[in-house]
This record gives structure tokens, sequence and C-alpha cells, in this order.
């Protein structure tokens, strides 16, 4: 998913590049937009500038290139999964395969390393005060944006209108699996399915739980007493497949300038 400011993207939706998700009890401020992810691309490869996708009409100037920040490619999972998404999408929609896996990394490197020298955390500082000035759109998950509109809610009494989640029309749905290797740890699953308060938990923290009718379960009882509409996955019968491991980790190696060595962390080594 990508977080972004409601500047950005109506801007964006001004373009046709995404689509809010209306709500009747939010009326003109959803939370969730719908983005063309291909579109949103283009504008970087094109290198236009906020400015001029006219981002002056919503009170705002930015004359940096159209990018998505992520944290370090090299060392961070989410980073991994949005640069799957785009060799995806640039793809033609198809699966990166071992033979040109080197020239597709080459090609989408731009829309990842323009972005600038990047951090281990992005979320952190999207959600302070001077996020914008530093990324004002930037790869996260789901649940970080969910657990932080929860907390400003508990907080404030209010959500954070100003912050929105765009899900791209390509997505990438992680189904966390849970597989026990020895007999004690059929118990922790067992408790991860039945015991209320991990559950609660684990919804507290934005994550959908096991099991959980999110028409009617408590994922949507946790937002919905907080007035947090439950956001809508299904933009698009299209789902980014992963390449194989190591066709992926060539491509994380090419397009991040990954050292390579015994000390080098593992692609995906952080959130």
């Amino acid at each position: 998913m990508l977080a972004t400011y409601r500047d950005y993207a109506r801007t964006l939706e001004n373009k046709g590049i995404a689509t809010p998700q209306y709500r009747p009890d939010r009326g003109d401020e959803p939370l969730y937009y719908s983005l063309d992810l291909a579109a949103f691309l283009t504008k970087g490869e094109e290198h236009r500038t906020w400015n001029d996708l006219d981002i002056q009409r919503h009170g705002t100037t930015n004359g940096n290139v159209v990018v998505a920040q992520t944290s370090h490619i090299c060392q961070s999972n989410s980073a991994e999964t949005f640069l799957a998404q785009v060799a995806f999408t640039r793809n033609g929609g198809q699966v990166p395969e071992d033979a040109g896996a080197d020239e597709l990394a080459a090609r989408i490197k731009p829309l990842l390393s323009a972005q600038g020298m990047p951090g281990v955390d992005v979320f952190g500082p999207y959600s302070s005060p001077e996020g914008r000035g530093i990324a004002p759109v930037v790869v996260v998950y789901e649940h970080q944006y969910l657990a932080y509109q929860a907390h400003f809610h508990d907080t404030r009494k209010e959500l954070d209108t100003s912050r929105v989640l765009l899900y791209p029309t390509f997505q990438f749905i992680t189904r966390p699996q849970f597989i026990s290797l020895r007999p004690e740890a059929d118990r922790l699953g067992d408790l991860l399915i039945r015991d209320r308060r991990l559950r609660e938990r684990a919804v507290a923290l934005g994550f959908r739980t096991i099991g959980d009718d999110t028409d009617s379960g408590e994922f949507k009882k946790y937002l919905g007493d907080r007035g947090i509409p439950v956001p809508d996955t299904r933009t698009d019968d299209t789902r980014t497949v992963m390449p194989s491991q190591e066709v992926l980790n060539r491509m994380v190696r090419e397009v991040g300038d990954c050292p390579t060595g015994p000390e080098t962390p593992a692609p995906g080594a952080t959130p």
C-alpha cells in the first residue's frame, strides 16, 4: 500500500490516477483510494513533478518527481514487495523470469532509486508533523496505517483525515501462514486462532485476524467503534505474483546496489 496526504491523493484523482473509495459516513473525505499503479509509474518515468500535476490547486507546491519512498530495499520486506509490484506491472502483468530479470531490474531502477537515500523506517517520518516535507508518498503495510488511525482516534477522539491510503490496482495481499515444526508450537497456533486477547491485540495493531469475517467480525467492529471504515481491498481482480526468490534477490541487488558478502542483511530482514 502507499500512504500519502489528501492533497496529493486529490492531485492524483484530478489526473485520473487515483479513485476515491467513497463512504456515506465520510462524505467527501474518503480515507482510501484505488491507485492505477501503471499510470503512477508513468509519471515518474516521464520525470513529471507534483507541480506538473498541478498540485498547487490544492494549496501545496512540490517540485520533486512523482515517486514513492520505500525503506531500504536491501533490508526491507515491504520495499522488496513493492519492487515485485513494479516489476509485475512494468512486465505487462507477467511474472519476471530468469531470462529478462536483469534487464527489467535495470529498467525500473530509476523508479525506485529516484527517491534519494532511503531510511530504515518510512512510516515514522510519514506520521510526524514534518512528514510531507520528507516524503509525501511512502510504501507501508495496511496494518501500520490502520493502527495509526486507531491510536489517533483513541488519543484525540477523531480521525486524521489529512492522511490517506492508496491501494494499487495490481495488489499483493499478504497471507501469512503459521507452520508448527514442533508439537509445542501447535499450542501457539491454536492460541492465535482461539485466544480472545491475542486476537484483540492483533486487531488493535491493524491486522485482519485469521478466520475473521470482515463484514461482521472483530476487525470491522474494532474499526467501526472508532469510526474507521473497513477498506475495500478488491480494487481489481489482478494480483501481483512474486517471482522466484532467486530472481527477486537478483533484482533487489541490481535495483538497490546492495553489497554482497556474509555480513549483508538478507532482503526482507526488516519491515
